[in-house]
């Protein structure tokens, strides 16, 4: 460690740069256009594969299938008005807790369709080039805050170069920047790192507008990511520990970013709710569903350890670190103690080098304020963990070992060549990760069925791969790859339930495999039963049900499927509908016929083919005057159905009135010549 007094000292000649500006903040070998130069090529040739990728996973919910997104430009004041899932689900639901606002980056998605279409090369490029400046901006302010503290005559002890260098090749971004959606956390920390930026540019010069730029630039970050209020804290813990700065001064700088954070969780709170979203009781929601209080904790300690373990060790990465691809941890396993220990153990240095402001103090603090409001220790988050969260935080990764190998360079000055050969050996395996995750994001189908070998026990991953190997099992040119894709489209499906039994959109994307594979009613109506049982309004189950059966000739089968449906949910308009057809139409059960019709009457009375098939039943039943009522609402529903004037005819017909069924019939002839009428007009 340095001698206290040294740190003292180097601590004041940096605050008098940062007051007044009067000596060179960057006194180094590097450059600065060189420097920033090898960032923004760096950042394009690891990410530079990205460009040439699809959509996938969640840039369907804020692009591709997003209603506000597609409109374009019309579309952003819907995006600032409503929550993030609802252009998605076409209606407000309650999925995770406390909700998602986060708009500016999909105004960003909303431009690019109204300018390109959907092209995800140009938003690939775009993620890219925002990161490459995410990267600079870094390095900018990490030279100011540490160059005076860690003078250097060589690049190889230069830590803010370092440190962001390893940030920007670290793998664990590749999700962050390989998917589009991803941009939210591009510029959340954008726009933080700019407010940091322009905090000290104002510290230099003490211009109002400085001031002014800080609160925009943190507004913008908030309505990009509400991830962006750690920066309240990490950016005056900064300037505690990097300048000399009284309380007073640094306390003031904040005011920029909590009058921005104010405003933001205002306006989030008009279009999200004064209480936010509650969490919906559903384990692909709420991972800690189904723990105990003890579980819950001791997995957070387990998972705080993974995302450690995961900094040093990048591999293997995965999309999914849903249930239970993360084990339920008990306080009895080593898991839980021995990353309890490792926790404690940063937190002691922490608190150890405190006192001196020493680096690896604030690097060790930082990661853990950023890391905290996804933690799901303050509040749950959705899910277990996930490698986008760990995004800002990483930075305080990133510096630790920058001052480690400057500090090994120091310390052993004649082994110096090796130490920068081990040096580039990680920056080559970081950079060959980076690369060669990047093509598992290519889209949907490679990523979902590469990441079920690596989650292996996530019940998402394997719905997820399961539902995709469907999808393209009944593309037109995959037929030989259908019956195997199909088959292990089944396999995964399976297991997902395995682990999560009552896991809808894998009994959904099951019962349609067993469909698709071999027509196997049995089983996929096993898997649509069970379903509904879970939840009978389940609206994809019955039109499923409806599409598979018009291929299917046994009436009977079908009459026994709907009775299920029936006692399942006997208040649901398509089983009704359906019941009362197949009696009506095959089995000449005029009585059974006209209940459940009647019945789907009640829940839909503005359905034409209901008001139809009573009109027809009634007919039968030589009740003319109920089966006109509803056989005109039917016409009237519907002006150009001319068979359905044709049986007003018929029934007026019936009912001795040739002059109104005549009316009726020539009605429907001049609607469709080729209509049948059952009398002759021209007599």
């Amino acid at each position: 460690m340095p001698n206290t007094k040294k740190s003292k000292s180097n601590i004041k000649n940096q605050s008098k740069n940062i007051l007044t500006n009067t000596t060179p903040i960057v006194s180094n070998p590097i450059q600065k256009q060189w420097a920033y130069s090898i960032i923004f090529a760096l950042t394009f040739l690891l990410y530079g594969n990205t460009i040439w990728n699809e959509y996938a996973l969640d840039d369907a919910i804020v692009i591709t299938q997003n209603d506000f997104t597609l409109k374009g430009i019309a579309g952003i004041p819907e995006i600032f008005k409503n929550e993030l899932f609802t252009g998605f689900f076409k209606v407000k639901k309650d999925l995770v807790a406390g909700g998602r606002y986060r708009p500016l980056s999909m105004v960003t998605f909303a431009i690019e369709v109204e300018l390109f279409g959907q092209n995800p090369h140009i938003s690939h490029f775009i993620n890219v080039l925002l990161f490459a400046i995410v990267g600079i901006l870094l390095y900018i302010i990490l030279t100011k805050m540490l160059l005076p503290i860690f003078p250097t005559n060589s690049w190889k002890q230069h830590i803010p170069f370092l440190a962001t260098l390893l940030y920007i090749a670290h793998p664990i971004h590749t999700e962050v920047v390989a998917n589009i959606k991803g941009r939210d956390e591009i510029m959340s920390l954008l726009g933080s790192l700019l407010a940091f930026y322009y905090i000290l540019r104002f510290l230099e010069t003490n211009k109002l507008v400085y001031y002014i730029y800080t609160f925009v630039s943190y507004l913008l970050a908030m309505f990009s990511k509400e991830i962006a209020a750690t920066f309240i804290v990490t950016i005056p813990l900064a300037l505690w520990f990097f300048t000399n700065k009284k309380l007073k001064q640094i306390l003031q700088t904040t005011v920029p970013l909590i009058v921005a954070a104010i405003i933001y969780f205002i306006v989030r709170q008009q279009v999200v709710g004064a209480e936010g979203i509650k969490t919906s009781p559903e384990l692909m929601n709420d991972s800690f569903l189904e723990m105990s209080i003890s579980q819950k904790y001791a997995t957070i300690t387990y998972t705080m350890y993974l995302y450690i373990k995961l900094l040093f060790f990048p591999h293997p990465l995965t999309y999914d670190y849903y249930p239970y691809h993360i084990p339920i941890i008990e306080w009895s396993q080593i898991q839980a103690w021995g990353s309890l220990i490792v926790i404690l153990l940063l937190a002691w240095l922490a608190f150890k080098y405190l006192p001196k402001k020493h680096i690896i103090s604030f690097s060790i603090l930082f990661y853990a304020i950023s890391l905290a409001p996804v933690s799901n220790i303050l509040f749950p988050v959705g899910v277990f963990m996930n490698e986008r969260f760990v995004f800002v935080a990483s930075i305080g990764f990133s510096l630790i070992c920058a001052y480690y190998f400057r500090k090994a360079i120091e310390l052993w000055k004649n082994q110096q060549n090796i130490l920068i050969a081990l040096l580039f050996i990680v920056m080559i395996l970081y950079g060959f990760k980076t690369v060669d995750r990047n093509f598992d994001w290519k889209n949907d189908f490679t990523l979902f069925t590469t990441d079920v070998k690596v989650s292996v026990n996530g019940a998402k991953s394997n719905c997820s791969a399961g539902g995709k190997l469907i999808e393209e099992a009944t593309k037109k040119g995959n037929e030989h790859l259908r019956n195997d894709y199909l088959k292990l489209a089944i396999k995964y499906l399976n297991h997902a339930l395995k682990i999560h039994p009552t896991y809808g959109d894998a009994l959904l994307l099951l019962g349609n495999a067993y469909y698709e594979y071999n027509k196997n009613y049995d089983s996929t109506i096993w898997a649509y039963k069970t379903l509904l049982s879970l939840n009978p309004e389940h609206n994809l189950v019955y039109s499923n049900t409806e599409l598979i059966f018009s291929a299917l000739d046994s009436v009977d089968y079908k009459i026994k499927v709907w009775e299920d449906y029936f006692r399942i949910n006997p208040n649901r308009f398509e089983t009704n509908y359906q019941l009362g057809n197949l009696y009506g139409r095959y089995k000449n059960d005029l009585m059974r016929s006209k209940y459940f019709l009647l019945r789907a009457y009640q829940i839909k009375p503005s359905d034409i083919s209901v008001n139809k098939d009573l009109g027809v039943v009634y007919g039968f039943l030589a009740q003319y005057d109920s089966s006109l009522i509803f056989l005109k609402k039917a016409a009237e529903l519907d002006k150009k159905d001319a068979q359905t004037l044709v049986n007003i005819g018929v029934t007026y017909l019936n009912l001795k009135q040739e002059s109104e069924a005549i009316k009726y019939f020539e009605q429907a002839k001049r609607i469709d010549p080729k209509v049948v009428i059952p009398v002759n007009l021209n007599k």
